[in-house]
């Protein structure tokens, strides 16, 4: 073989050995660089309100030497995270978890998902259509809003696009300007403060009998399977997919409340359904829910089911919020008399058995600037932990690592 054809097999032999050499320096670092040279990291979260989601990130000397979150942008000195729990009042007595059997073996990353406050007049028309709303959405500053005599539904500028709906009187009361006498306006009208509220004799008060006070009647409620096929009618003619959606049905005394959590990318999600309360005759008295359209975000590393389980126990008894239209069975001691009010300390604790674990999506607002109005929030992978004789029946944990958070 001519020197020619060697010093081109050597150039050859060299060129691979050094592509080896520094594939396995970048594989053992634990390194990976995307063909033309891109960052693959996810970027770090902007300020989230944890606390809306009923939580907040772990601490570094609690979490097994786990980053701190980083801190926002100008920031000069660590602050206390919005919803912590030495910042707010123990209104309800602590929660132990246990564990019903092993945890399991769930996914080592997954994506999150980001949602605005923007919504078009044409998806509000549908919902309100659905609804059975006669009437134009009329843009407003803060929302759009159809009315339709005593009805009205209201789409809110804010992260998510909130939506609520109810049967009642919507508007603002009409007050009196400079101690003139009352006079109706064209707002919602409400009672006159002059007129008299007592049927006790005086100075310009009629004496009319009181009459007695009559027990309230439980209305004839629909079923359960029928409540629940009228939500999933309104949701399916409103746009909302149901593919892979939870739904919950719970008991009230005038309504029946169906819950439709949909799912986001295959996941389940928390903090992000709607709940559509039916009551007699199978007519819709209140809803309320979110229309922003996710759109898909970066793919985080997780911290794993177990820290997750050791950040659940060390979470606030409640969380978020209570699962709609369920209040938990509470064995109360009366409260000493003189003594503080709420004596928390007669609710005795409870024990939570952690029945199962889901990879989830939990919602999670930005934190505004300047005390304004958020029109951003994530839905940031979190474990859905479904629970027996806690406060609520499932709790979310966010399971993205502090590193990717930003301390408000």
């Amino acid at each position: 073989m001519g020197t020619g054809r060697w010093c081109t097999v050597g150039r050859r032999v060299v060129a691979w050995v050094v592509a080896a050499v520094v594939t396995a320096g970048l594989v053992t670092g634990g390194v990976l660089v995307a063909r033309g040279g891109g960052d693959p990291s996810p970027a770090v979260l902007p300020a989230l309100d944890l606390g809306v989601a009923g939580q907040a990130a772990a601490d570094a000397s609690s979490a097994g030497g786990a980053a701190e979150p980083a801190p926002a942008p100008g920031a000069t000195e660590p602050a206390k995270r919005s919803g912590d729990r030495t910042d707010r009042p123990r209104l309800w007595p602590p929660v132990t978890y246990k564990l019903g059997g092993p945890l399991p073996s769930l996914p080592d990353q997954a994506r999150a998902w980001k949602v605005g406050d923007s919504v078009d007049a044409a998806r509000v028309a549908t919902l309100a259509a659905a609804l059975g709303l006669h009437g134009q959405p009329k843009q407003e500053p803060s929302a759009w809003t159809v009315r339709d005599g005593r009805r009205a539904l209201v789409v809110h500028r804010l992260a998510g696009v909130p939506w609520s709906y109810g049967s009642g009187i919507f508007g603002t009361c009409v007050s009196r300007v400079g101690g003139g006498p009352y006079r109706p306006g064209a707002g919602i009208q409400c009672l006159d403060p002059d007129a008299p509220v007592s049927n006790q004799p005086g100075a310009g008060a009629t004496v009319r009998p009181v009459a007695p006070a009559r027990p309230l009647r439980r209305p004839a409620l629909p079923t359960r399977a029928e409540a629940e096929r009228v939500a999933r009618d309104l949701a399916t003619r409103a746009g909302l997919d149901l593919k892979g959606a939870s739904v919950r049905v719970t008991d009230g005394f005038a309504t029946r409340t169906v819950t439709i959590a949909p799912a986001v990318g295959g996941a389940p999600t928390s903090g992000f359904s709607w709940t559509v309360s039916v009551g007699a005759r199978g007519v819709v008295q209140h809803a309320f829910g979110y229309l922003a359209t996710p759109e898909p975000a970066d793919t985080y590393p997780l911290i794993g089911v177990e820290e997750g389980f050791e950040r659940l126990k060390r979470s606030a008894p409640l969380g978020g919020i209570l699962r709609p239209g369920v209040a938990p069975a509470v064995e109360l001691d009366p409260c000493p008399a003189g003594g503080k009010v709420p004596c928390t300390d007669r609710v005795p604790p409870r024990v939570a058995t952690v029945t199962g674990v889901r990879l989830g999506l939990q919602l999670a607002p930005a934190v505004a600037e300047g005390g304004g109005k958020p029109d951003v929030a994530y839905l940031l992978p979190a474990y859905l932990f479904d629970l027996e004789g806690g406060w609520s029946d499932v709790r979310a944990i966010i399971a993205v690592p502090d590193r990717y958070l930003t301390r408000p």
